[in-house]
This record gives structure tokens, sequence and C-alpha cells, in this order.
């Protein structure tokens, strides 16, 4: 039964979490994508969404930028020629941001080159505005401004400019036409003009314009490898962070597409696309491309921001051509979005189909654990039991053990507080003997000699009384402190900071410790302490009452914890 629970869970994750090919396109086309490409790409999207946070603060430097331009032509000293060149700025600065304020400019500024008779700057207004006509789907109009132009009569400045012109307008005419013979006619004359503009600028192979119409030749006639040396060749030109750029990897992603390297293809477009919003550039192609590609691998949320901030950008552009565009992007987005959902409710339908039988066989044993649960509840509270009484049996044991290791603590120290006390003892009466043999070799010299009675006076007896008193008390300095040499420190511990007690030096004690040095060690008695230490009862009390009085603790327990010092328990 077990094995078969196993048995389902697996088809059910299996089920849920489909295999998947990894490196290969949604439509099963271009070269697999190794690991580090795939994590280049990751590292671009990443830069692409902190480009898309930072639109705002992009597009109000962009805008401010505009509004400087249109102050200094407010404000211009100088004339036409000035007033032409700061338009010709707006122009520029208006080109990719707004349809409409770039056709006011262009048209102002045409009117200003009339008025001021210039022929080579009237050329070049038509020009870019038929080269603006044919990238926003006014191809008849631009067509008819391209066809007045007589090109025997114009400047050799001009001539690139035309050309230029001419190759974009036919190109953008001929692309989207549906007539076929218009398309092949207007196609055949945008590769004449780009044949000559490329031989014009021949004699500058390094520039730009150059190596962008070799590209765009090696990738019309699907010259992939030949269009991607030129495309190397441009990028090492031009900056990253210029406008420029993001057109040249607009493009270079095209190459890619034709040579089905799909995760090359993507990265290029997400260059192009970080530019575009840097930039402030809303004819953003590569931002539909991009959407449309991540729709197409599933990244259906990434690709619905995109697109709508494409829209956004289109919207303030305002191009009727690029609204037609985008048209069939959104159409297939919300495609893969309705098929990726249906495919979702394929799946949850599975899922809940096995999780129907999971229930019925989850039922099933739970049943089983209940009545093994039974069995097991009535040991268990029997183990529970017997636990409880060697828990008990082992906490009396550890209590006993607890207090026999006190015991022989204390014992090991008693034992040799004795063999101390015993070794003092015996030097003491050592010396006691030594000064009674000599006392009594004095006395019989004196004798003999007739000075007994002056060393027998009452005063010379009490100078050596005194001696051996301060002798007597010196020795139980020495061997009390070598007992507990820690007696001061843990005294004074129990005092009050300002009422501890400093001895005038580390081997000897004053009179309030040896008081409650031999309380240490037993003699509680003030009687016998005033005897030892040659005092009144009455003064001994005193000491007692008065060092009492300073104990941080209570005063009751002053005694017992000095009995304490010395010993592995804490007084207080």
């Amino acid at each position: 039964m077990k094995n078969n629970i196993n048995l389902l869970f697996c088809i059910f994750l299996i089920l849920l979490f489909p295999l998947e090919g990894k490196g290969v396109t949604a439509e099963g086309k271009g070269k697999p994508s190794t690991k580090e490409e795939s994590g280049q790409t990751a590292v671009l999207l990443a830069q692409l969404d902190s480009a898309i946070t930072h639109i705002k603060e992009y597009d109000d430097a962009h805008e401010k930028n505009i509004e400087a331009i249109k102050e200094r032509l407010h404000h211009r000293k100088g004339g036409l020629a000035e007033e032409i060149s700061l338009t010709d700025k707006l122009i520029e600065a208006y080109s990719k941001f707004n349809y409409d304020s770039t056709t006011l400019y262009i048209n102002r500024n045409l009117q200003l080159a009339e008025q001021s008779g210039n022929q080579g700057v009237i050329t070049r207004m038509k020009l870019l505005k038929a080269q603006y006509y044919a990238k926003t789907g006014s191809y008849l109009e631009a067509v008819n401004i391209i066809s007045k132009i007589d090109e025997q009569h114009l400047p050799d400045t001009i001539l690139p400019l035309f050309y230029d012109a001419c190759r974009h307008v036919y190109g953008e005419s001929g692309y989207y036409s549906h007539d076929s013979e218009i398309n092949a006619s207007y196609l055949d004359k945008a590769g004449q003009y780009r044949f000559l503009l490329q031989q014009y600028y021949s004699k500058l192979p390094e520039s730009d314009i150059y190596l962008e119409t070799l590209e765009t030749f090696a990738r019309n006639k699907q010259d992939y490898e030949e269009a991607l040396k030129y495309s190397d060749k441009r990028l090492e030109h031009i900056d990253s962070m210029s406008k420029k750029y993001s057109e040249v990897a607009y493009f270079r992603s095209l190459i890619y597409k034709g040579l089905g390297e799909k995760e090359k293809e993507k990265q290029w477009l997400i260059r192009s696309a970080i530019g575009d919003l840097r930039h402030s550039i809303k004819d953003q192609a590569s931002l539909w491309t991009l959407a449309d590609m991540l729709s197409g691998d599933g990244d259906v949320k990434r690709s619905y921001l995109l697109i709508n901030i494409s829209q956004d950008g289109l919207q303030q552009y305002n191009s009727p051509l690029r609204n037609l565009q985008s048209i069939d992007i959104l159409n297939n987005i919300a495609h893969n979005y309705q098929q990726m959902t249906n495919n979702q409710n394929h799946k949850l339908s599975i899922m809940l189909l096995l999780v129907g039988v999971l229930a019925l066989l989850l039922g099933i044993a739970v049943l089983y654990v209940i009545r093994q649960m039974r069995k097991l509840r009535v040991a268990r509270r029997e183990l529970d039991e017997n636990n409880q009484k060697l828990i008990k049996l082992n906490n009396e044991l550890q209590q006993t053990i607890e207090k026999l290791h006190e015991s022989y603590n204390l014992l090991n120290e008693s034992n040799r507080m004795k063999e101390v006390y015993l070794g003092n003892f015996l030097a003491l009466c050592s010396d006691y003997i030594t000064k009674i043999e000599a006392f009594r070799s004095t006395v019989l010299k004196k004798q003999k000699s007739g000075q007994l009675s002056s060393f027998l006076s009452p005063s010379k007896m009490r100078e050596m009384k005194s001696k051996d008193c301060n002798e007597l008390l010196g020795n139980f300095d020495v061997a009390f402190l070598n007992i507990i040499p820690s007696f001061i420190d843990e005294f004074n511990a129990l005092l009050q900071p300002e009422s501890r007690i400093t001895p005038p030096n580390s081997n000897s004690l004053t009179t309030e410790l040896r008081i409650f040095a031999l309380i240490r060690m037993g003699i509680t008695d003030s009687s016998k302490i005033a005897e030892f230490l040659n005092y009144s009862v009455h003064t001994i009390y005193n000491y007692r009452s008065t060092v009492k009085n300073a104990a941080i603790g209570p005063r009751d327990e002053f005694e017992d914890a000095v009995k304490q010092i010395g010993t592995t328990q804490q007084p207080f």
C-alpha cells in the first residue's frame, strides 16, 4: 500500500512540473543558448528593470533640455541663422519624443529657411520633412516632396542628405506598399540611392553612415556574417551611452535573428530598449519586438509590462502608424496569454483529479494509522510512567551525589586545616620549649650572680609577657593567613566599602580581623577570645558589634557568613 502511494505521488509531481527542453525557443527554432548566455540575459533584464523604474527621471530630464532650448530660442540675439539652428535642435529633441511637435518645428524651420532664401537650408529641411513623413507612415507626402527636388541642381554638400532621404523614403514606402509593382519599383530605387550614398562616403570608410549602408546591404541579401562584421566596426566607434547605440543595437538584433541565435537577438534588443528608455525615445521598436519575444518564451508578465510602457510611449509620440503596427503584437501577446491560461487550467484539472485520488488513499492510510495509534497509546502510557519513575530516581541519585561531593570537599578542607593546625601547633610547642629552656638557663645564671630579684621584677615580667603576646599574635596571624590566604579579601567583601579594614601589611591582622579569624576557627565565646587576645570581654563585644553594624547583608547572619570564608559555600 505504501509503495502504491509513493508511485501515485511521483506521477503527480511529473504532471505538475513537466520537463521542458532547455536552450530551445518557444517555436523550436534557433541555436541552443548556453548557461553563460542565459546568465548574461538575466543581467541585462535586471538592468532593463532598473531603467524602467527611472523612466520618469529620464523623461523629466529630456523635457528640461527641451525647455532650455526653447528658452534660448525665445531670448536669442542673433538673426534667422541662429533661430534655424536652435529650431534644428528642437526638431532633433522632439524627433523620437513627440510626432506633432516634430512636425510643427519642421514646418516652422522650413518657413524660416524660405524667409532666409538659403536654398541649401530649404532643401535640407524638405529632405528632413520627407524622411520624417516616411518614418511615420505618410508615404505619399514623403514621395511627393522627394519627387519635386531636382537632383541635378543640388550642391555637393546636400547630395548625401538627398541620397539618404531617398533611400529611406523609397525603402519605407516600398516595404509597406500592398501593390507589388510599386513595392518592387520603390525598393529598387531605395537600392540605387543606397549605392549612391555608399559611393559618396567610400572616401570615409570608417564613417558610421558608410558602415551602416554596407551593413544594411549585407543584411538585405541575407549575408548575416558579413553584416555582423560591419556592425562590429560600427560599435567600435560608438559610445554605449549614446542615442546612436540604441539604433545600432536594434539592427544588430536583426542580424542575430537572421543567424538563428535567439539568445543574442534578445540581448541586443534589451540593450536597445535600455538605450531608448534612457534617451526618452518613444518610437520604441525594440520594446515591441522584445515584448513579443518574451511573450513567445512564456514570460507573459514582463511582456505585458513592456508593451504597456511602449503603449504609453506611443500615446505620447502620437504617431498613427506606430499605433497600428503595435496591434498585431498586442494580439499575439493576448493569444499567448490565453494559451498559457488554457494550459494552466488543464494542469489544474489533472491536479484536482490526482488530489482526489490521493485524498482517498490518505483517508485509508489515516484509518490504518489510527488503529496503530490506539495500540501504541497503551504502550506509550506505560513507557511514560516508567520514564517518570526513572527521572525521579535519577534526580534523587543526582542530589545524593551532589551531597556526597559537597561532604567530600568539606572533609578534604577539614583534613587540610587539621594538618596545618597540627604543624603550627608543633612548631609553637617547639618554640616555647626552647624559650622555657632559655628562661631556665637565664634564671640559674641570675641566681648565681645574685641578680634574680631584679630579673623577676614585675616590670620585667610585664615586658616579657607583652613580648610573648605580640610574638604569639604574630605567629597566629602568619599561620591563619597561610591556612586561609583569602580571608582578608573575603571578609572585606562582607562589609560596606567605607568600613572595610586594611591591615598594616599582608602578613598581619588587625584586632578586628583577629577576633573574626578566631570566630572563623570556631571560637565564638567572647570571654575566650578576650583571654586569647588579652582584652576585656566588653572590648571584644564592642569590636564585634561595630563590625557587624557595617555588614552589607543581614547583621544576624554576618558571623555565619564569616564561618564560611575559605570554603566552597558562598556567604549570604
